[in-house]
């Protein structure tokens, strides 16, 4: 004689809610799986968003040391420029001078003759100034000359320090988006394999927070920190539907607990 009706219907009945909570738990499997690469994802723009940031610093000393190398170079090409024009002017009034001069032998008039001597002085005194100016520019392009070599020195140091810190960052930036490219293509097929609906709940509860889907421990949800009602922690645990907290909505779920934590 078989067991009476009503247990035999109990027994049905929690095969089935064994079948389900099996159901749910491997959706949830899936669904972690799913988080996982959103999480290796997430990580790799992040480092994308900062490698830049430490070719910034080697970039600035190295835009600051060609600043000062251009500074000198402007420079001394200013004082070339004006050394040209002091000499051009010192050679007119040579000739101017030299023309003079020729002249003077023929003056036989003395007010004629003092005047030329007036103009000879005149030009003649110009003339030292210029010799001086041209010789103080000669030794501000030589001071300025000289530290030529310490700039240009420095100027590739900070050229060599800041290529090889980019090249270094661009071989990083490149494997991360073959990580990227690779863990997308992983996150589709491992979203074929969810529940559509459920798929959808991830992906709204994603597109306002990180980690939709989240252990609950110590009677709380580990997403907000909030506590979560006893007997919703209670059906989260006997797998009776996919929930959600009720403060920050993403979906939870009870961690396994290791076989040696159970026996004690």
């Amino acid at each position: 004689m078989g067991p009476p009706p009503c247990v035999r219907v109990d027994a049905r009945e929690n095969e089935k809610q064994e079948s389900t909570s099996i159901v749910i738990e491997e959706h949830l499997r899936l669904l972690l799986s799913v988080q996982e690469v959103d999480e290796a994802i997430a990580e790799a723009r992040v480092k994308q968003k900062r490698l830049p940031e430490k070719v910034a610093t080697e970039r600035a000393g190295f835009e600051e040391a060609e600043a000062r190398l251009n500074e000198a170079k402007e420079a001394i090409d200013g004082h070339e420029k004006v050394k040209r024009e002091k000499e051009a002017e010192l050679s007119e009034h040579e000739e101017h001078l030299k023309r003079l001069k020729s002249h003077l032998k023929e003056i036989t008039n003395t007010r004629e003759y003092q005047a030329y001597i007036q103009e000879m002085d005149g030009i003649q005194r110009n003339v030292g100034k210029l010799e001086e100016e041209i010789l103080d520019i000669l030794a501000e392009i030589e001071t300025v000359d000289e530290s030529m070599d310490a700039l240009t020195a420095g100027f590739e140091e900070h050229r060599g320090v800041y290529e090889a810190e980019r090249a270094k960052v661009d071989v990083d930036l490149a494997k991360l988006e073959k990580q990227i490219k690779a863990n997308t293509a992983l996150k589709e097929k491992r979203c074929g394999q969810v529940d559509t609906t459920l798929m959808r709940r991830y992906d709204r509860i994603a597109m306002s927070m990180r980690r939709p889907v989240v252990p609950v421990q110590a009677g709380g949800c580990t997403g907000c920190n909030m506590s979560v009602p006893p007997q919703l922690v209670s059906e989260v645990k006997r797998g009776k539907g996919v929930h959600q907290c009720p403060h920050c909505h993403r979906l939870l779920y009870v961690p396994e607990v290791p076989a040696e934590s159970a026996a004690k």
